[in-house]
């Protein structure tokens, strides 16, 4: 068998969606349990995959399930309200002499000058101010929420590759309700990616992919109780992202959504979530850290762009449509029927956004400050 065969098992599909009434955590463990009889099935095959011969499939397993057992110890210290305990966990999972996961996780470089976007649900047709669309301040870190990828009461930056993303991720607010932002990083942004990977990259790609399912797969469970306080679903990636900040040179975690079902979705893209936490731990304002790796456009909607063009529709040639965003290029608003994203009027919003100007984020407030003084 190849890795490639392998990895095409239903197992493998994210986001993970859990029966209805079965408890998260033996749901999960299940989970983890059938990755490891998947792989024991296939050692009884072979003593490895046909294109990874310098990969024993015993040596393989030995390190899942040491991985596998440390997740399973990790919810169980939570569940047992002993967090420290379950990052420990955690750590000894991904760092221990069996196998140092550092070696395997993938960590991406985001070159200057890449386009992410942020919504905000706001009824009101005056623009947000820039710094609103940044990180939450330190001054109102009570209003940080649990998240997938939070610390609670820790501000951090959420990005998205596209508007159609920030607007599935807000589960589809009124498209007259929100208004949203342009963010450009201005220095290389190096982060932990836990998207999966195309099954055409190199095996190599697919072997480290493999040796992190399980912590991909405990971080992409999509959430049964949208309106629960506590989200069990979120215990081990918010412990993630605190193992991350204290890793040295690693700005933040990418992501795959999980409000979209990549088994029946006609979407197509890379539909990736980043986030990226505080450098800074002040008392008020915005992290200067990240404030000095992006810029961000004013804010703007879809009414007030209409507003500001009469409504008016442009035309645009096919090569202008499929350029609009590389990461997004077809999206199913209506269920069943797919269409371009170029051709939807998020995409026009985006479009408008991409040829707004570039502001420092604080720009403005350094301004007033300046002609106050």
């Amino acid at each position: 068998m190849r890795i490639t065969e392998f990895l095409k098992d239903p197992l493998f599909s994210l986001p993970t969606i859990q029966p209805p009434r079965q408890d998260f955590k033996q749901f999960t463990f299940r989970q983890l349990d059938n990755f490891i009889d998947k792989l024991e099935a296939a050692l009884q095959q072979d003593s490895h995959f046909e294109d990874l011969g310098h990969y024993p499939l015993h040596r393989i397993l030995e390190r899942q399930r040491h991985l596998s057992e440390k997740l399973k110890e990790t919810l169980n210290a939570y569940y047992n309200g002993k967090p420290a305990e379950a990052f420990k966990h955690l750590n000894d999972g991904l760092v221990s002499n069996l196998k140092d996961f550092n070696d395997v996780l993938n960590i991406k470089d985001f070159l200057t000058g890449e386009n992410f976007y942020r919504i905000r649900c706001y009824k009101e047709n005056f623009p947000i101010a820039i710094e609103d669309f940044f990180h939450i301040p330190f001054e109102k870190r009570g209003l940080v929420k649990t998240q997938r990828f939070s610390i609670p009461g820790f501000p951090s930056l959420y990005l998205g590759s596209s508007i159609y993303l920030c607007w599935e991720e807000l589960n589809r607010p009124n498209i007259n309700e929100f208004q949203a932002v342009r963010v450009r990083n201005t220095s290389d942004l190096r982060i932990l990616d836990l998207s999966p990977p195309n099954m055409y990259v190199r095996s190599d790609g697919l072997y480290d992919y493999l040796m992190i399912w399980p912590l991909v797969m405990c971080c992409s469970v999509k959430v049964r109780n949208q309106d629960d306080t506590f989200k069990p679903e979120y215990i081990i990636p918010q412990l993630l992202l605190q193992w991350v900040r204290e890793m040295s040179g690693i700005d933040g975690i990418a992501y795959q959504t999980t409000h979209m079902d990549f088994r029946t979705t006609l979407s197509r893209g890379d539909f990736i979530n980043i986030v990226l936490p505080v450098k800074d731990n002040k008392s008020r304002g915005l992290c200067d850290s990240l404030k000095e790796k992006f810029e961000m456009t004013n804010s703007t909607s879809i009414q007030l762009s209409q507003c500001s063009t009469g409504a008016g529709t442009y035309l645009y040639n096919t090569d202008e449509i499929l350029s609009l965003n590389r990461r997004a290029t077809l999206i199913e608003i209506i269920q069943g029927h797919a269409s371009h994203y170029g051709d939807s009027v998020l995409g026009e919003l985006e479009r408008t956004l991409n040829h707004m100007p570039l502001l420092r984020i604080g720009f403005q407030a350094e301004n007033e400050q300046h002609d106050n003084n």
